[in-house]
């Protein structure tokens, strides 16, 4: 029996339909690779810069929404975040730096409250991986990377103090600062460290 020719050329796949699945098939590949990545390699420094932005959204939603204090709790030696309720009382005052304003008058910053020593309370808890190192922590213009405990305040009218945190990931040599916007409480990620503050 002889098939006839118009018959046999529609029974294979032509060269633009093989071009098209290709095609749909490389798109979604480039689509899932980064999120496949992402779940195979946990300590990337996406991965903690991610859990900083989202603790600081936490902190400053509950703030506002709550109309309380909340705190962004820091443990530098052991990279352990937390979101956590802040205390109602005044911190008390210490001599963590003392100048003169322009009338003459002395001031002093206080220095933070001592964190809890239990952990587990907060709203939000994130750890750092172990490859992504803390190169610093800068809280209202003073130095804290030595400090056991940071604790950085988010205040009900949406504000913040001044924060900026150095991270820095030890296989890859990537580098991003993390600083909030004091008036807006709102962080913000530089990767590039020419254009660290």
């Amino acid at each position: 029996m002889i098939v006839p020719r118009a018959i046999r050329r529609r029974a294979a796949f032509t060269l633009i339909e093989i071009m098209v699945v290709c095609a749909i098939i490389g798109i979604v590949m480039t689509i899932a690779i980064p999120s496949i990545y992402r779940q195979l390699h946990p300590e990337s420094m996406q991965k903690a810069v991610t859990d900083v932005l989202e603790a600081c959204s936490h902190a400053r939603a509950h703030a506002v929404l709550n109309d309380t204090i909340m705190e962004l709790v820091i443990r530098p030696g052991d990279k352990q975040i937390e979101v956590v309720q802040g205390s109602v009382a005044p911190p008390p005052q210490a001599d963590r730096l003392e100048s003169h304003d322009v009338s003459g008058q002395e001031w002093r910053m206080p220095e933070r409250d001592a964190a809890p020593t239990g952990g587990g309370g907060g709203i939000f808890t994130a750890k750092l991986a172990d490859r992504i190192q803390i190169e610093g922590i800068r809280l209202n213009f003073l130095d804290f990377t030595e400090d056991e405990v940071v604790r950085v305040r988010f205040y009900p009218n949406g504000t913040s103090d001044e924060f900026s945190m150095f991270l820095f990931h030890n296989e890859t040599g990537e580098r991003r600062q993390i600083a909030l916007e004091v008036v807006t409480a709102i962080a913000d990620v530089e990767s590039d460290p020419t254009k660290f503050r």
